[in-house]
């Protein structure tokens, strides 16, 4: 034990006088420093975006209420009316924004056909799309393996190639015990890095500290000891750092870009999904053949789903508003199965690429994290059902007033129903991709410490 602390000792003295890997350390504090301040920075405008709405739905309501100064039909109500469905964040959003960066945070929602409105979304810059957000998650999935190659790519060459292995191994140390004290003082230095950045993040984020704070650490720390035992296989195949630093960048770009963008091809070769466009094309042709098709045909189609209103007189002017919602509601119902199928094959592709995860452990982390803040595919697809239940509120609040002939007074703007919804998250999946980085970890550790006891140490 006093031979193992003075070699880390020892590896200090050598790590401080290094002034390349103290400014690659500092740059990478920077970086995750920024990740936490973008990450966080976006999270927070897209907060003050969301509490502006409430504002700006009572000054819209106002101005109906100057356009329709008396009791109005609530099919002009129903028409005009924008109602918002807003997904708030959760506290850990800033840390993995996930997907929020390219998927509405907030839908506009009138009485008319829902799909078109469903999967409506603003206009975003293309290439900052593709460049996508920076944030905590980033910096330690992408970022941090290439500082652990960087400080751990001759960890046995270097001396191997100046001619002190030799001396060194004369002396009562065997080369596990080297390689062990050199990659736990590097492990120290990351594993401290990580935590120093995760509690910063956490304190700015006020993420409220309960036990997936510790799921965070796990799933961080666990990513960096896997790649440390990637250093330590490449290590013990005992080549050239020039060598190591190719076979350890090559491994970065297998497990952290071929890998990830091959499993998105297989998934979604394995799991098809109907095209969106499919899926609003079939409810604009419906919701346009509604006006060529009779009335009476319309609603005995809608009837047959709202029993209740059937007693409603015989529609027989050129148009009123009760046919024109009935012929949107149906052609939402014509395309309920392209739309199902759509939002359960991107279910399913989700859940195909987390149980292929181990494949790549930059994945199965980035998918946990993102789990664990609330950010993925399944906390979207909910808030979409969601959506989908405040427009079936609306339509149960408005179909009253169509059928019945109630005129919409200025009281009624209050009995509006609102919507709300914050994502869920996934601690299930956040501990099933905790099981693969630690099978990961278990595997390449396995592999690397059986082929350094097993490989006779080369001196030269």
């Amino acid at each position: 034990m006093r031979l193992f602390r003075l070699l880390f000792y020892y590896e200090y003295l050598h790590f401080k006088a290094a002034r390349g890997l103290l400014l690659l350390t500092g740059l990478l504090l920077a970086a995750g420093l920024y990740g936490i301040y973008y990450g966080t920075a976006e999270v927070a405008r897209q907060r003050q975006h969301l509490a502006e709405l409430p504002a700006l739905t009572r000054h819209q309501v106002a101005e109906l209420q100057v356009k329709f100064s008396g009791p109005a039909d609530a099919g002009e109500i129903g028409y005009y009316h924008q109602n918002y469905a807003l997904h708030h964040p959760t506290a850990w959003a800033g840390l993995a924004l996930g997907q929020r960066d390219v998927n509405p945070y907030c839908l506009k929602l009138r009485l008319l056909g829902l799909q078109g409105q469903l999967y409506a979304s603003e206009n975003v810059n293309p290439a900052k799309a593709l460049s996508g957000n920076f944030d905590l998650a980033f910096v330690l999935v992408y970022l941090f393996p290439l500082l652990i190659i960087a400080l751990g790519f001759n960890l046995l060459s270097s001396e191997r190639e100046q001619g002190i292995l030799p001396l060194l191994l004369a002396q009562p140390v065997s080369a596990t015990q080297l390689v062990g004290a050199k990659l736990a003082f590097r492990l120290a230095v990351v594993l401290g890095l990580g935590a120093l950045l995760s509690a910063l993040g956490l304190a700015w984020a006020r993420v409220p500290l309960d036990g997936r704070v510790g799921l965070w650490l796990a799933l961080g720390g666990l990513y960096c000891l896997f790649w440390f035992g990637v250093v330590l296989l490449v290590t013990a195949w005992q080549r050239s750092s020039s060598f190591n630093a190719v076979a350890l960048l090559g491994a970065w770009l297998t497990l952290v870009v071929l890998v990830p963008s091959l499993l998105s091809v297989y998934v979604a070769a394995a799991r098809p999904v109907p095209q969106g466009l499919a899926l609003t094309m079939q409810q604009r042709e419906a919701i346009h053949g509604g006006w060529d098709r009779p009335k009476g045909e319309t609603m005995r189609q809608f009837f047959a789903r709202y029993p209740q209103y059937r007693d409603t007189a015989t529609i027989r002017e050129r148009f009123v508003w009760r046919w024109y919602y009935a012929f949107q509601y149906l052609g939402d119902q014509s395309a309920a199965p392209l739309a199902t199928a759509y939002s359960q094959g991107l279910a399913q592709r989700h859940a195909l690429a987390q149980r292929l995860a181990w494949l790549s452990p930059a994945l199965s982390a980035q998918l946990s994290f993102n789990a664990l803040a609330g950010t993925d595919l399944p906390a979207h697809l909910a808030f979409q059902q969601s959506a989908t239940r405040y427009h079936d509120a609306l339509r149960a609040f408005y179909y009253p007033f169509l059928f019945q002939k109630t005129p919409f007074t200025h009281a009624d703007y209050a009995r509006l129903p609102t919507h709300a919804f914050t994502s869920p998250t996934d601690t299930s999946a956040a501990w099933a991709g905790l099981g693969q980085l630690l099978l990961s970890v278990a595997v390449v550790y396995a592999l690397g410490l059986a082929l350094l006891r097993g490989k006779r140490v080369e001196l030269r």
